[in-house]
């Protein structure tokens, strides 16, 4: 079968063997898998070991003794599952459980079928109802991210939320929170995604516009938390000052290829800011957010997905990086 793996640093288009499956593990012929913001970063860090693909949606092709599902089955699964036992599950915190980092499905998302491991199997699967679209049903993860981080912050009915970075991630945080209550505020310097977010909030193009935005929206108060799903981290020390006191900055990506800021710690102490950041959703985070699709209550078509076949990865990865698709999504064939 076909696959994509990372090599080097570089996503190699490749012929690998179709995977075995044992007891409790499915075989899944992948319908579609959506391109993360992750996959991209681990390319260009030249990530050892990455695994590509995760946002997927497939087809049971063979089931293994004991598994809950058959063949014919559409389902999404998750890529990650952790123990629920050790001091971080006990936590709360499943995502920096050690055995939630060394699961995954194999080969990757990218690929003609994955054998889906019965951890995966027992916890991090769903099956996909009549009528939902593979596409929509393959937003389950990122969704779930998007939920727990809402979570994170506390935000709830009324409180003002900036999002800086208004790509998938921002985009679908503004539909959530505007789903919970909330009142989004965007930023990103690209009009045509200032535009898109407008039906779930007010945005803007330039940070002085924004800062104004949450503080006509807060009363003068200033925004309750600020996410940031993309910018720099000279904004982020830029925009402690448009919290209001009490509030929270937000850390919810990656930043490359330089992470390091100034950042006025007497603002954080005297003014009680608190930093929070969030990384990938808990399981009960990925049944929520599967629930908010399955029902149509959360609607990812939204971000109007461009598809393309895994033969043409490198066309997908082109067109998040060059803003021509907020969301590229991978198919077999």
């Amino acid at each position: 079968m076909k696959a994509i793996l990372a090599r080097d640093g570089r996503a190699v288009l490749s012929e690998v063997p179709v995977p075995e499956i044992g007891t409790g593990e499915l075989l899944l012929a992948v319908e579609v898998c959506g391109l993360c913001g992750t996959d991209v970063m681990k390319l260009d860090t030249r990530a050892a070991g990455a695994i590509l693909g995760h946002e997927l949606c497939g087809i049971v092709a063979k089931a293994g003794h004991g598994s809950p599902f058959k063949e014919g089955d559409r389902l999404v699964v998750s890529h990650h599952v952790p123990c629920l036992d050790c001091h971080y599950c006990r936590k709360g915190q499943q995502s920096m459980c050690r055995q939630f980092k060394t699961t995954n499905i194999d080969p990757g998302g990218f690929a003609e079928f994955v054998r889906v491991p019965a951890l995966h199997v027992k916890h991090a699967a769903f099956k996909v109802p009549e009528g939902l679209d593979p596409v929509a049903a393959s937003q389950t993860e990122p969704l779930a991210c998007v939920l727990r981080n809402v979570k994170r912050i506390g935000a709830g009915e009324g409180d003002v939320i900036g999002i800086i970075g208004l790509g998938a991630i921002g985009q679908m945080t503004g539909q959530l929170l505007k789903l919970r209550g909330a009142i989004p505020v965007g930023l990103d310097l690209d009009a045509e995604r200032v535009r898109k977010f407008l039906r779930y909030g007010k945005a803007a193009s330039s940070p002085e516009e924004f800062a104004a935005l949450g503080e006509s929206a807060s009363a003068s108060r200033g925004f309750d938390a600020i996410v940031f799903s993309a910018g720099t981290p000279a904004l982020i020390a830029k925009s402690v000052a448009w919290l209001r006191d009490g509030g929270i900055l937000n850390v919810f990506a990656s930043f490359h290829p330089d992470p390091f800021m100034k950042l006025d710690l007497n603002q954080i102490y005297h003014r009680e800011l608190s930093i929070v950041s969030s990384y990938s959703p808990a399981l009960e985070d990925l049944k929520e957010a599967f629930d908010l699709i399955a029902s149509k209550t959360f609607n990812p078509l939204i971000l109007g997905p461009m598809s393309f076949p895994i033969s043409k990865f490198a066309d997908a990865v082109k067109a998040v990086k060059t803003r021509q698709t907020l969301k590229s999504v991978l198919t077999p064939k």
